[in-house]
């Protein structure tokens, strides 16, 4: 008997961008390029996040640093060394550290530096400063737990990337950042949704999860008398489908699995669709997250990035089964 499972890996395409974040960079091209591959996306929220005591230390050429969150009592005590291969520095470049705080108002002269949603390095060249790299808190944790950076990181991480999810979105016709810029039900939940934390602008609360596909793995077995040209296809790789429609049916399971407050379709009759993988008439379909984020909703959460191969895992069994399967 033939037999075909599709395993979906979904992953961070980009780091968290809060609303106030996206305002600042919906136009810049490096992030949309970054952005390619990425047609999924969630809008959900989170307390604040910030820089605080931060300190360069030109002694040992780094930047010390703590991250806080509002309501959580952890703290990350971090340090940042300049001197990486990922920075690009030659010998006897000078570094300078741009900071942006989270209350323009406040004019800080001297460290420790406090309340810093992100900052940038800029290096001195013959030719004048030169832009390195900018990091958020939650860019600097996913640069770090992707490998991309080095960085001292000591204490609870994974307690600042739990986010309440509003709504799940696609984008397969544009790309994300213009996808929202003017998105109605984006600014719905940026005038409708009160801040977590008292006197806080929901901008900064709001963040933009944008996510494309790490894998995509079709597994096929094959019974005595098997089509040989269905099963050399296979072999090639030539009978996936395509990557628009898994981003569709990905759309559909997700909300299904976290009935979003925001998503107006809530796709009950799914995994009958007509855009989705209903008629490829997979005997398995399985969506997780390979990101170590937590996603909750009004029912319950779903944990992620628990394994190398991802965490809680939705499942469509047979074009009928729907369920969420906890990792132990």
């Amino acid at each position: 008997m033939n037999r075909k499972s599709l395993l979906n890996q979904l992953e961070l395409a980009y780091a968290p961008l809060t609303a106030y974040e996206f305002a600042i960079f919906k136009d810049d091209k490096l992030i949309d390029r970054a952005l390619e591959k990425a047609s999924l996306y969630l809008i959900g929220q989170r307390p604040v996040i910030t820089f605080e005591n931060v300190v360069p230390d030109t002694s040992v050429y780094q930047l010390n640093f703590e991250i806080h969150q509002k309501g959580n009592s952890n703290i990350l005590k971090c340090q940042l060394p300049f001197d990486q291969e990922v920075f690009g520095l030659i010998k006897d470049n000078v570094v300078d550290v741009a900071f942006n705080f989270l209350d323009k108002s406040d004019k800080q002269d001297k460290p420790p530096f406090q309340n810093i949603h992100g900052f940038s390095l800029v290096r001195h060249t013959n030719a004048g400063k030169e832009f390195i790299i900018w990091f958020s808190p939650e860019k600097l944790l996913q640069n770090w737990w992707k490998g991309s950076i080095d960085c001292e990181i000591d204490g609870d991480w994974k307690s600042f990337i739990n986010y309440k999810v509003h709504y799940v979105g696609k984008a397969t016709k544009q790309g994300i950042l213009q996808r929202l810029t003017g998105h109605s039900t984006f600014q719905d939940i940026l005038s409708l949704e009160a801040p977590i934390t008292e006197k806080q602008l929901p901008a900064n609360e709001i963040v933009i999860l944008p996510f494309e596909f790490q894998d995509n793995l079709q597994i096929q077995s094959f019974g005595d008398g098997a089509d040989t040209n269905e099963m050399v296809a296979s072999l090639l790789g030539e009978n996936y489908p395509e990557q628009e429609k898994v981003f569709l049916d990905a759309e559909k399971a997700l909300i299904k699995a976290m009935k979003p407050s925001y998503n107006k379709e809530l796709f009950n009759n799914y995994p009958v669709s007509k855009d989705g993988l209903y008629h490829d008439n997979y005997d398995a379909i399985s969506y997780t997250f390979i990101d170590p984020i937590f996603l909750t909703y009004e029912e319950g959460e779903i944990r992620s990035g628990l394994t190398h191969i991802g965490g809680d895992a939705i499942i469509i069994l047979d074009n009928k089964e729907f369920k969420l399967v906890k990792h132990e």
